[in-house]
């Protein structure tokens, strides 16, 4: 874990959810952690970058401002970040397309057992709290965030 990475990436979060940061600010703001070796930091700014149009500037405004939905996950992103919480998810695995087209070819002719397959893409996490993993660190970071405001009750902060 990476607790300077970590908190450039909540705090730059923040000010982008708050409007103060355009898309392109962001992105120069969080350069020093492209290289980062937290896991964390690295799933959470890969994810983060389907929330914005990175091919014009804008600010979380307007028609260009995120559902609600995707701020309450963003906001348990920085939630995550302040905490001290390892990020336990396997890393994305991206298709080498040589692989691909390998394994297409001998699974036409040796057929595998598809519930190998399957039991290698199952995690123990829970997906519905990502990043955490475990409902338990949720809880316990959302009653007391580091970050958040501690005036609104967890339910209404996420």
């Amino acid at each position: 874990m990476n607790r300077n990475h970590r908190n450039i990436l909540a705090e730059n979060l923040r000010h982008y959810l708050s409007g103060t940061l355009t898309n392109f600010e962001f992105m120069d703001k969080i350069e020093a952690i492209y290289r980062t070796s937290d896991k964390g930091v690295r799933a959470i700014e890969i994810e983060f970058w389907f929330c914005y149009d990175d091919l014009r500037e804008h600010k979380n405004i307007g028609k260009d401002k995120l559902s609600d939905e995707a701020e309450k996950h963003i906001k348990r992103f920085i939630l995550f970040l302040k905490s001290d919480n390892e990020y336990e998810w396997n890393d994305p695995k991206f298709p080498n397309p040589i692989r691909w087209v390998l394994n297409l070819i001998t699974f036409e002719i040796f057929p595998k057992k598809s519930d190998e397959k399957e039991a290698e893409n199952i995690e123990a996490g829970d997906k519905r709290i990502w990043p955490f993993f475990r409902q338990s660190e949720f809880e316990k970071e959302i009653n007391d965030p580091k970050y958040l405001n501690k005036k609104t009750t967890p339910q209404q902060r996420l």
